[in-house]
């Protein structure tokens, strides 16, 4: 971070105050938000959300920020957040996990190039550079549980799991392949 990153967030600390004592990881998916305008680095940014997290359920939730111009959100938005366990009314976004808005831009440009040249991307890659999660909804730190012999998936079962977004393979590493992981 640089120093007008540092100051903005101590302004913004400032203006707006978050209290986050017994925060969880979770989501904010963003609903609406203001319209950037101008030439500011920084701007004051109105959010309406829907957070939730492991243990939080999906709650609806006013927020205002200074926001940099290269992380402000739009509307369909996930963006990693720490939501207050007793209070999910509570909510810091995670500014510094954002993925800018030029690199999404590209990102999207590049998945739009790679559907016209006929080429299917994965339901991940189709859910954009600044998803969380998964096209299940599953949002971060989701917990999967795999129950049963996985070596007995059919390979047409395995495709089905990745058009929903779950990649056993990536999920289970070394495991996938009938090898022990090793130890830890």
């Amino acid at each position: 971070m640089g120093f007008f990153d540092e100051l903005a967030a101590g302004i913004n600390g400032m203006l707006f105050p978050t209290r986050v004592d017994d925060g969880v990881r979770g989501t904010a998916q963003v609903i609406s938000s203001t319209g950037y305008y101008g030439n500011a680095l920084y701007q004051n940014c109105h959010l309406e959300l829907v957070v939730e997290a492991p243990g939080i359920p999906a709650t609806a939730v006013s927020l205002n920020a200074l926001v940099h111009r290269l992380h402000w959100p739009h509307a369909g938005d996930v963006l990693p957040a720490l939501i207050e366990k007793s209070n999910p009314q509570e909510v810091q976004i995670l500014w510094d996990e954002t993925i800018d808005s030029r690199t999404q831009a590209r990102a999207e440009a590049e998945r739009v190039a790679a559907e016209r040249r006929g080429e299917r991307p994965t339901p991940l890659q189709a859910a954009g550079p600044g998803f969380v999660g998964n096209p299940l909804g599953l949002g971060a730190g989701t917990t999967v549980k795999v129950i049963g012999d996985v070596s007995k998936i059919t390979p047409e079962q395995r495709d089905k799991l990745r058009a929903m977004g779950v990649d056993l393979d990536t999920l289970l590493g070394d495991t996938a392949l009938g090898e022990t992981p090793p130890a830890k």
